[in-house]
């Protein structure tokens, strides 16, 4: 398990100060059932999971901002 600097802990971390391998933080979603059914077939169908599917959906859209 990887530790976490006591710099970051609890505190928000600015952009430019995001290590390249940053530790990853849980959240918590709420989906619609028949949503959250079709986010798990497009998972299947790409051979990724439903967690790895919605990261890169959203790192795609934050980048394209």
């Amino acid at each position: 398990m990887a530790k976490k600097s006591k710099k970051s802990a609890g505190k928000p971390v600015k952009a430019d100060e995001v290590p390249q391998r940053a530790v990853k933080i849980p959240v918590a979603l709420r989906f619609n059932a028949d949503l959250l059914a079709k986010i798990d077939k497009v998972a299947l169908r790409r051979g990724m999971s439903r967690n790895a599917l919605i990261s890169y959906w959203c790192s795609r859209a934050v980048e394209a901002e």
